[in-house]
C-alpha cells in the first residue's frame, strides 16, 4: 500500500504546486487592475475615465500575457482568421469594456458598418434568446463583431478574448461541434485576464459603479437597437438586465480565495 500512497502524495503536491504558480499570476494581476481602476476613476466616473479604465487594464493584461507566454512551450496555436472561439455565445465583458467598444464603433465604423453590426447583433440576440449562454453548446453563434473571420474591434477587444488561448487548433475545431471536447489552454494567460477583470470590477463596485459582467453580443444588440449613446449607458439609462451576470466576479473570486486558503496562502 505504501507505493500507491506515495504516488497519491506526489500527485497532490504537483497539483498544489500548479495552483500556487497560477495564484502567483492571479493575485498580483488582480491587485494591479484594482490600482489602475482606482487611478482612472479617482477624479470622477465620467465616460472618459471609465473607458480609460478599460484601456489601462487591457494594456496591463497584454504586458502580463507577454511575460507568461515567454515561458510556455509548445507554442500556442492561435492564428489570424481562426475564429472557432469567436463563434460561441456567452462572451462576458465589464461595463468599461462595453463602453470602450461602443465608443470605438461610433468613432471608427461607417454608417454601413454600424448598420451591419446592428443586423448581426440582432441575429445573435435571437439565437441566444431563451438559452443559457453559460452552458456549452454545439450551436455556432458568431460574435456580432466577427467579420470575415476577423475581429472588427481587435485593438479594443475585451479581456476575455485577450486571455483565451489554445494549444491545439484541432481541438478547437472538434470542440466547435462537440461541447464535450476540452480545449487545452495555457492557464496563466487566462488567469492574468480573469484576475484583471475581477480586480477592475471589484474596484468599480467600491466606487459605486456597476461591477456586473454583461454578455457582449446581447449588450451590443440592446445598445444599437435603442440608439443609446455611451453616456446614457454609463448613466444606467439602458436596461442591461437581460445581459447581466452579476454573480460572475464574486463566484470566481470566492473560488480563488478558497483555493488560496486551502494552500495556506494569505493575501
Amino acid at each position: 500500500m505504501k507505493a500507491p500512497d506515495a504516488a497519491v502524495d506526489v500527485a497532490l503536491e504537483v497539483e498544489r504546486a500548479g495552483y500556487r504558480q497560477r495564484l502567483e499570476v492571479f493575485l498580483p494581476s488582480r491587485t494591479a487592475a484594482r490600482e489602475l481602476t482606482a487611478d482612472a476613476v479617482r477624479e470622477g466616473a465620467d465616460v472618459g475615465s471609465v473607458i480609460r479604465t478599460g484601456s489601462d487594464v487591457a494594456s496591463f493584461a497584454d504586458e502580463a500575457i507577454g511575460i507568461v507566454t515567454e515561458d510556455y512551450r509548445p507554442a500556442l496555436q492561435c492564428r489570424k482568421s481562426c475564429s472557432y472561439c469567436c463563434r460561441k455565445p456567452g462572451v462576458l465583458v465589464s461595463v468599461p469594456e462595453l463602453l470602450r467598444i461602443l465608443q470605438h464603433v461610433s468613432e471608427e465604423f461607417s454608417e454601413e458598418e454600424v448598420s451591419a453590426l446592428h443586423d448581426r447583433s440582432s441575429q445573435y440576440a435571437a439565437q441566444v434568446r431563451g438559452h443559457d449562454v453559460n452552458r456549452a453548446t454545439d450551436q455556432s453563434v458568431a460574435c456580432p463583431l466577427l467579420v470575415n473571420d476577423l475581429c472588427s474591434v481587435y485593438e479594443v477587444r475585451p479581456l476575455v478574448c485577450r486571455g483565451y488561448n489554445s494549444t491545439s487548433m484541432e481541438a478547437c475545431r472538434r470542440a466547435h461541434t462537440d461541447p464535450s471536447v476540452l480545449v487545452p489552454i495555457f492557464a496563466p494567460i487566462k488567469d492574468a485576464t480573469d484576475a484583471a477583470t475581477v480586480g477592475m470590477a471589484q474596484r468599480l463596485g467600491e466606487a459605486g459603479l456597476s461591477d456586473a459582467m454583461v454578455d457582449l453580443g446581447t449588450s451590443l444588440h440592446l445598445a444599437l437597437e435603442s440608439g443609446a449613446g455611451v453616456d446614457s449607458v454609463l448613466r444606467g439609462e439602458l436596461d442591461l438586465t437581460s445581459a447581466e451576470r452579476v454573480e460572475w466576479v464574486a463566484e470566481l473570486w470566492g473560488l480563488v480565495s478558497e483555493t488560496a486558503h486551502q494552500l495556506g496562502i494569505r493575501f
